[in-house]
């Protein structure tokens, strides 16, 4: 199974796409193991033809998509096998993008660029700051993402925020990193763009793309929905904004499909291929 179903051919690929099916740390709807599958199968429906950007980025930018790894239930012996799956990849200069899977996975690619790019920065779209040092007795949980991130010595950026708890609150007052709440990034996303952009300066960005972060209506099927969210199109104008940037890799989490949705899928595939366009186009 390939994204966008089409032949691939590992010799000419610039792009590595990475199904990640781990949700062994979810804690309210789980799922989203089978969320890679489902946006993997949503994917030749897409219309391949980008209106915004004028290109067909498959051609621009070859894709190599990977097997569904078997993953241990151990978070820390997922983040493992993720990391020895993609790092070969890594070293033959693929720009990775994981489709995940809950946000735990996001560790793997990000961990391996940090060793690469000392100065990286991480963006962060989701509903949740996911600082908790511990969740539910585990440090791995999708919960604790950035809280293990920042472990890595990168910047954090975080966009879209609308729960948390008292903890991460006064921790991002105390670490004092950038952090936009749902309500001002939809008043002008643009904006929010061009202030990461600034303090950004010049440094290598990953972006980790929670689908939580946007509003439920958009997409239902996620572990963790929040009310007000992201609309579709504020999120294309943050990535317009994001894509002027040396971005080094992206991922696309927590899409956990429910009975009868084909939208949130269809969604998490064409945001996948959207970015893409922007980023190569």
């Amino acid at each position: 199974m390939t994204f966008l179903g089409l032949p691939e051919d590992p010799s000419r690929a610039r792009v590595v796409i990475l199904p990640a099916p781990y949700d062994g740390t979810a804690s309210y709807v789980p799922g989203a193991r089978f969320g890679p599958r489902r946006v993997l199968e949503a994917s030749p429906y897409l219309e391949f033809y980008d209106e915004e950007t004028g290109t067909e980025v498959y051609r621009l930018a070859p894709f190599l998509t990977l097997p569904e790894p078997e993953l241990p239930l151990s978070p820390e012996k997922t983040i493992f096998a993720l990391k020895e799956v993609l790092r070969p990849h890594l070293e033959r200069g693929l720009f990775p993008v994981t489709i995940g899977g809950e946000h735990t996975v996001s560790l793997a690619p990000i961990s391996l660029l940090a060793g690469r790019y000392p100065d990286l920065c991480v963006l962060q779209i989701d509903a949740h700051a996911d600082l908790r040092d511990q969740y539910q007795g585990s440090p791995f949980s999708h919960a604790c993402v950035m809280r293990r991130v920042l472990e890595f010595g990168v910047c954090l950026f975080q966009v879209g925020l609308r729960a948390l708890s008292r903890e991460e609150a006064e921790f991002i007052r105390k670490n004092g990193h950038l952090a936009f709440f749902a309500k001002e990034t939809i008043q002008d996303p643009e904006a929010v763009g061009q202030k990461i952009l600034k303090a950004l300066a010049g440094r290598p960005l990953y972006v980790t793309i929670d689908l939580d972060g946007l509003d439920p209506s958009e997409v239902p099927g996620v572990g963790t929905p929040e009310p007000g969210g992201l609309r579709w199109y504020d999120l294309l104008a943050l990535l317009r904004e994001i894509s002027r940037a040396q971005v080094v890799g992206f991922d696309v989490v927590e899409l956990a499909p429910l009975p009868h949705d084909h939208v949130s899928a269809f969604l998490a595939a064409r945001l996948v291929y959207k970015f893409l366009s922007y980023l190569f186009s």
